[in-house]
């Protein structure tokens, strides 16, 4: 049996070329990134399926996983490095979240001690 022939064949469409665009332009920016990846926790991809006796927790969080494997296929199916900048965009987004929170926290402190002068 030869495998590829197995495969149903998926004629190139219009809506495949408009889906690689929306991907395209979501991950443009910073706020698609964010979205991409809040997508991704949603799926579990980041998480241990195994629930112990728990098998039906087991098996959904395996579903989760399915439909976050197929996110990530088809950001490689657009281009194989969309995934991997992704993955470091996030680290740097969340670095200078966590550096603006800390500059807030630090004004507001200084705003306290300006109160009590």
């Amino acid at each position: 049996m030869d495998h590829f022939k197995d495969q149903p064949f998926v004629p190139h469409t219009i809506g495949r070329d408009e889906i690689t665009t929306a991907f395209r332009e979501v991950f443009a920016t910073a706020s698609g990134k964010r979205v991409l990846f809040w997508m991704l926790e949603q799926c579990a991809v980041y998480q241990e399926a195994y629930a112990g006796e728990l098998g039906n927790a087991t098996h959904y969080t395996l579903g989760r996983q399915g439909v976050g494997r197929r996110l990530i296929a088809e950001l490689d199916r657009i281009d194989p490095t969309l995934y991997p900048r992704l993955l470091l965009a996030i680290a740097d987004l969340k670095a200078n979240d966590k550096a603006a929170a800390v500059s807030r926290a630090k004004s507001e402190e200084g705003q306290d001690h300006d109160i009590d002068a």
